[in-house]
């Protein structure tokens, strides 16, 4: 080989071992699983392997003779790692559809290393680069190749689908009191992590609706029923239209502190108090209880930002210029919304430099009930920086939950009625 093309390859080597190195250092020390980690010190190895290869080549233009037998296998083996890793970075890089600048640091890495295997290759023939036990060292590297694709695929694919992060919510309603006209109802709300990953909870909402008597003495018919289907009802009621029974939001709010980290086995319980006068002409109660989380083993979430970074669709100051307008896919032109986005980083340093900068984004969008019992409700999301408003694509959902463990717990509908609730409340 000429010599201009022993310094590109002296010098890619050294770029490869810089590369692996940092690499290494920043999953060794901030991966947030185990095999995360490991990976981090084989791509420290492996640099201390690329140096060795530089060393090796030094020796292979030796005027005097080579002073090692293996320092060719050396070689190849330094500029065949850098080749498998460059190229499937630049693989994730393309499966992900988005774009970092460190695009333009894989592409010419994977580029030199596939020229300079293809210039080894060419020495090799020509018996000018002499090789011991080849076969042997090529079903090496393959065997530690499968091994590495095993590996990502397990930690990436396996490991998330075996353990899913599970959150239990529950909603009760309890026993009533009545006192001066007014009847005060307890609600208890509860989320526990019964999985074995942790989480974190992006967005908590609690809602209760009282609805009026639906009771018609007319039978329904079974046109109405149909009418009913294409209203999206799930009931079909002879003697009650739903259509008529008119709802009312008594009550909203927050289950738990929004950002926060819920780990495997812990339990978070609010008591929430909601009281109505007790000639209102309600006749059911309905409430429930919906949590939006996350798993901590695939991003990382400053918990504290993500907390402050509430703003209102309806409020403007000197941080916000304007309103905040929600998307149009997540709720309609003038319903009112709360809105907190924090950035994100990925679980390891391969998935980190091979996607654009990405951001959750969560709306608590605030809607009064009308044609169903169901008021407001929260939607979340991750995007690339900036794009939270592009309408999603429908594969969109099942992506984010098995990329980003990014989920819903809902407690479902806990209904009574009035009068349960108040059976055994004496006035006073």
């Amino acid at each position: 080989m000429a010599k201009k093309w022993w310094f590109l390859t002296a010098a890619g080597l050294v770029v490869t071992a810089g590369e692996f190195a940092w690499l290494g250092s920043e999953d060794a020390n901030g991966a947030l699983t185990y095999a995360g980690r490991l990976t981090g010190v084989a791509l420290i190895c492996a640099a201390l392997l690329e140096l060795i290869a530089a060393s090796a080549l030094a020796d292979c233009r030796n005027t005097r003779g080579q002073l090692f037998r293996y320092s060719p296998a050396a070689v190849l083996l330094g500029v065949l790692a850098s080749f498998l890793v460059n190229i499937a970075l630049l693989v994730l890089h393309i499966e992900s559809f988005s774009y970092s600048r460190y695009l333009w640091f894989w592409l010419p890495m994977t580029t030199w290393s596939a020229w300079t295997l293809h210039l080894l290759y060419k020495q090799y023939r020509q018996c000018r680069f002499r090789i011991p036990k080849i076969k042997a060292l090529i079903a090496g590297v393959g065997v530690t190749a499968l091994i590495a694709i095993a590996n990502f695929g397990y930690t990436q694919i396996y490991q998330p689908y075996t353990t899913p992060a599970l959150i239990s919510t529950t909603v009760e309603l309890g026993p009533a009191q009545i006192k001066g006209g007014v009847v005060t109802v307890p609600v208890r709300v509860s989320s526990k992590n019964t999985g074995n990953v942790g989480v974190y909870v992006l967005g908590s909402l609690y809602q209760v609706t009282a609805g009026r008597a639906a009771y018609t003495d007319k039978a329904r018919t079974t046109p109405e029923w149909q009418q009913d289907i294409n209203n999206g009802r799930t009931d079909l009621l002879r003697y009650e239209d739903e259509g008529n029974r008119g709802y009312e939001l008594l009550a909203q709010g927050r289950i738990m502190r929004q950002g926060r980290k819920l780990d495997p086995g812990s339990e978070v319980t609010s008591e929430k108090v909601i009281q109505f006068p007790l000639a209102s002409s309600y006749d059911t109660l309905n409430a429930t209880g919906d949590v939006v989380y996350m798993r901590r083993d695939r991003v990382v979430l400053d918990s504290d930002e993500y907390a402050q970074s509430g703003r209102s669709s309806w409020h403007k100051d000197n941080s916000q210029a304007k309103e905040l307008q929600p998307p149009g896919w997540v709720a309609n032109k003038d319903t009112k919304t709360f809105k907190y986005q924090s950035p994100i980083i990925h679980s390891n340093a391969l998935l980190e430099y091979t996607r654009s900068s990405r951001s959750v984004t969560l709306w608590w969008v605030l809607e009064e009930p009308k044609r169903t019992w169901i008021g407001p409700y929260l939607v979340a999301t991750v995007t690339p920086e900036g794009d939270e408003n592009a309408k999603p694509d429908p594969a969109l959902p099942q992506q984010l939950s098995d990329e980003y463990g990014l989920d819903h717990s809902s407690s479902g509908r806990a209904q009574k009625t009035v009068q349960q609730l108040t059976s055994g409340a004496k006035p006073s």
